[in-house]
């Protein structure tokens, strides 16, 4: 049993990896990751972010002059093209030639998938162990709960894909835990300088690949350190291992000096910088390339034609109500989210709760995040399987199902935590079939009639089944 206790987690996380290894793709599967592909082929191959022309195999461009640039936050696409120029210069491998760029087999495909969105998951689940350790949970609780993260939520059908939002969720995620050792791990004042350096450094490359979420929280993170740094004459006392981890602390992180924000800030424009630099090279400026809807518009332009699923059409609260609890809801594809909302509720209801501002935290970043989407930026992401824009914020949320566990819970409230992770896992294998899903299928009836569906939940079980 000992020894079982020292390997712990281990076997999960082999699990997880070897789960990965099959189900990675090897091809190019959407205009969304061909894409990216395209531009780490062209910063390789040719030493431009323009994708000449290949761009015709993806509508998720702009064209400035006569060049046809990726419409994506061009930090991620840099990042593979430093893994690709490894595999093109020194291995050999290509990516799949413009007769059969989509679902062609491709090693290099594969790899820089394997790597930077496979990677970016398993260092999620182990900082999301980690922060497990942080609580002292039993052991079948941590397994429980690192199932219904790796398993439950939108996270396991968009790892097997090149996207943004499961990376920079990744890195949020890693950023959010340095703030709570930061509050766990008081006492020493050069562990706190390093914290603000480490949750600085991966917030900031959440924000250069996830812009929306990303930004939202290195603003929120940033006034959460500078009240914390301004408050001054109170005794901040909290322990998170010991016995008393139950007791209530209206606090949100240890108090420090404001000098020490500097270390939060430090790692943060360097890697703005960077962003700026290589999008002044897209858009000729640093905007991004959202901004410029003239550079949307030229001849043949996917967004001068109708679309299958137009959200502009949909009033605002049916739109919310999609992205939120219907045929795109970050509630419906992951049911297992529900748990926070109930955790939310009890922390209200209980004063002074010792994670209530964490929980206003989080919050306040998905309100945030809800309100661009509804008011500026209206779209259900195009081909793709449920709301993937909430992916990013998805681990955050996650994080308050651990409140219920800090007490052992019924064996009732076990039994239901369970069906629901089994509902929720069931909903992400379907999202397994096709991540990039087709957003509406034109079925036509034996009687002749024509219907739309616009449920990507439905439409791939419909492509599965027929």
């Amino acid at each position: 049993m000992n020894y079982l206790n020292k390997i712990y987690p281990l076997p999960i996380f082999i699990l997880f990896i070897v789960l990965l290894l099959f189900l990675t793709n090897n091809g190019i599967h959407s205009v969304n990751d061909a894409s990216r592909f395209l531009t780490m082929e062209s910063l390789v191959e040719r030493g431009t972010f323009a994708l000449n022309e290949k761009h015709l195999h993806t509508t998720d461009k702009i064209k400035r002059g006569e060049n046809f640039y990726s419409s994506k936050p061009p930090v991620l696409s840099v990042m593979g093209a430093g893994i690709y120029y490894i595999l093109y210069h020194f291995f050999n491998l290509n990516f799949p030639n413009k007769t059969n760029y989509f679902f062609s087999p491709s090693l290099a495909v594969y790899l820089i998938n394997l790597i930077l969105v496979d990677g970016a998951f398993v260092l999620l689940l182990f900082y999301f162990y980690k922060t497990l350790n942080l609580f002292n949970l039993e052991r079948k609780y941590k397994t429980l709960l690192i199932f219904g993260l790796g398993l439950g939520t939108l996270y396991l059908p968009y790892s097997t894909t090149l996207n943004n939002h499961t990376i920079a969720g990744s890195f949020l995620f890693i950023s959010f835990y340095y703030l709570l050792k930061i509050k766990s791990d008081k006492s020493n004042h050069q562990n706190i300088k390093k914290y603000l350096l480490l949750s600085g450094f991966f917030v900031s490359l959440s924000a250069v690949i996830d812009l929306p979420t990303g930004l939202s929280f290195v603003f929120l993170f940033f006034v959460c350190f500078y009240y914390q740094a301004s408050k001054r004459n109170e005794n901040s006392k909290f322990s998170f291992p010991s016995e008393s981890r139950y007791q209530r602390v209206n606090t949100l992180f240890f108090k420090f000096s404001k000098k020490y924000l500097i270390y939060y800030v430090l790692p943060i424009l360097p890697i703005i910088l960077i962003h700026l630099f290589f999008n002044l090279q897209i858009t000729g400026d640093f905007l991004p390339a959202q901004f410029h809807r003239e550079y949307g518009v030229y001849e043949g332009s996917y967004w001068n034609q109708p679309q299958g699923i137009d959200a502009v059409r949909h009033s605002t609260w049916l739109y919310s109500f999609n992205i939120l609890l219907g045929s795109h809801g970050l509630f419906f594809y992951s049911p297992i989210l529900l748990f926070s909302l109930y955790a939310t509720y009890k922390i209200i209801r209980e004063k002074n709760h010792k994670f209530q501002n964490e929980t206003f935290l989080i919050w306040l970043g998905f309100l945030i995040i809800l309100l661009f989407y509804v008011i500026k930026f209206r779209g259900y992401g195009g081909t793709a399987y449920g709301f993937r824009w909430f992916i990013a914020i998805t681990p955050l949320i996650y994080f308050l199902s651990i409140l219920h566990f800090f007490q052992k819970p019924s064996d009732k409230f076990i039994n239901i935590f369970t069906l629901v992770l089994i509902l929720s896992i069931g909903l992400s294998i379907v999202g397994l079939y096709n991540t990039w899903s087709v957003p509406c299928l034109t079925i036509k009836t034996p009687q002749g009639d024509i219907i739309n569906v616009c449920f990507p939940f439905l439409s791939n079980l419909y492509q599965y089944f027929i």
